[in-house]
């Protein structure tokens, strides 16, 4: 009797085990091939409120794209000495340290100095049909180039597919990448607004009105001279930026969109009087960028016309302004309007689109609102909704004001034309204005009948 009780107990046992055995393996082949899992994370996501607004808020892209594996090839202008290049540099690493299996190869060229690589580097790769994977390049005018090779996706239906991605895209600041048949080729990303810096310790120092008027500046441009201070830090090789705010004091928004007009010459012609009164640094013809902004950062100078990318190198310095170039005598801009906009953006390449979505998930990095709240710490304005950065200096509050005053925002006229009609009438058509070797008139007419070809 115990002997059969043994067998029965065993048997028992045996049996149980084996019950156990097989819930056991059922259970791990449910959560092995993540049905289960999937399904729960789905119910998930569908019941749960959308995810806008603060970084915190936001699921890291690397959280949902962990398994990605490729390579990728960038192109930006974030390189040599441009200010967002240290912190995209940063933003690249971390992405590849997230996602070992990706590499991201970084071609990133300057624009800044006497050649613009990065310009020569894009052209000639869409020229032979081998584009970068993503590239961040200009629109408007610019963007005719990377469209008319046909070898870049419309990113319309990917926005479209991913609805929690593509809320914290401005809907204001994509218009700005779109195409005239309403294609969105191009993310717009980091706007930029330009104005006049001023070192506002110097205008105290001699006793002298802020520059808020023309007046105001004309009627300091001997003192300084006279003290060994530049007036104005600026280069006559390449006058970009100052021509364009003399353009928009002088003829206002709707007055800069009639490019190369001969209602511009006034603003001309105010480089010329600058340069005769000696308002410029003796060696203008031949400074770089680079150089203005030393010589303006440096105390050198009394004031500079330059853009956002600047102003993490000047903030903390608590005696540095910000304001719109005044208007000109007679002219129809001033504080109201302010040159601001999105002039470039992301575009992805077909090839990359066709292979994988490496490409697309680095794409929703760049562009998720952590990633632009880190950008932005830098400089610039963002096309993405995010936080602000905390802590802003008197020449970050200065430029916000600039920009909340203004009822008017126009873009740099110098992405909205023709390059080559452009780079006549500033390199060096403003140093022959200026030598007196010719007139505003004649300048203008010869980049009218470029911008015309």
């Amino acid at each position: 009797m115990k002997k059969e009780m043994k067998k029965f107990l065993a048997a028992a046992l045996i049996c149980a085990m084996s019950i156990g055995l097989l819930s056991g393996c059922a259970g791990k082949s449910d959560s092995g091939s993540g049905e289960s899992a999937d399904a729960s994370k789905t119910q998930e996501e569908a019941s749960a409120p959308e995810q806008t607004g603060s970084a915190a808020e936001q699921q890291a892209p690397e959280e949902t794209q962990a398994d990605d594996e490729g390579t990728i090839r960038v192109v930006t202008f974030f390189a040599g000495s441009d200010q967002w290049a240290p912190v995209y540099k940063e933003v690249i690493d971390d992405y590849m340290a997230a996602h070992p299996g990706v590499t991201i190869v970084d071609e990133s060229q300057p624009t800044s100095g006497t050649q613009d690589l990065f310009r020569t580097k894009i052209q000639s790769d869409v020229a032979a049909k081998t584009p970068p994977d993503l590239m961040l390049y200009y629109n408007g005018e610019e963007s005719k180039m990377p469209l008319d090779s046909e070898l870049f996706v419309d990113l319309k239906p990917y926005m479209d597919a991913d609805p929690q991605w593509s809320a914290n895209l401005k809907e204001g600041a994509m218009e700005a990448g779109r195409s005239e048949d309403g294609m969105q080729y191009c993310i717009p990303y980091i706007g930029y607004f330009e104005g006049m810096f001023y070192n506002k310790e110097l205008f105290d120092k001699y006793d002298l009105a802020e520059p808020t008027s023309w007046e105001n500046i004309e009627a300091c441009i001997d003192t300084f001279v006279e003290n060994d201070i530049v007036p104005f830090a600026t280069s006559l090789m390449k006058p970009s930026y100052m021509v364009e705010q003399l353009i928009l004091a002088q003829v206002g928004a709707e007055g800069q969109k009639d490019y190369f007009d001969d209602s511009w010459a006034p603003a001309l012609a105010a480089m010329k009087d600058l340069y005769d009164k000696g308002a410029f640094p003796a060696d203008c013809m031949t400074m770089t960028e680079d150089d203005i902004r030393v010589l303006f950062a440096d105390g050198k100078a009394a004031m500079m016309i330059n853009g956002s990318w600047t102003v993490a190198g000047l903030k903390d310095n608590e005696n540095m302004r910000m304001i719109t170039m005044p208007a000109l005598p007679g002219g129809k801009g001033g504080s109201d309007v302010a040159l601001s906009g999105f002039g470039s953006g992301w575009y992805m390449s077909k090839e990359a689109a066709e292979r994988d979505d490496v490409t697309l998930h680095f794409l929703k990095y760049m562009t998720s609102p952590e990633v632009m709240t880190r950008m932005i710490a830098v400089g610039g304005s963002s096309a993405i909704t995010c936080d602000a950065p905390e802590g802003a200096s008197p020449l970050e509050v200065s430029a916000n004001e600039m920009l909340n005053t203004a009822t008017k925002f126009v873009p740099a006229c110098d992405s909205q034309v023709v390059r080559e009609a452009w780079l006549n009438m500033t390199e060096p058509g403003i140093q022959y204005i200026a030598t007196g070797q010719t007139s505003p008139e004649e300048i203008l007419a010869q980049s009218r009948s470029l911008n015309e070809e």
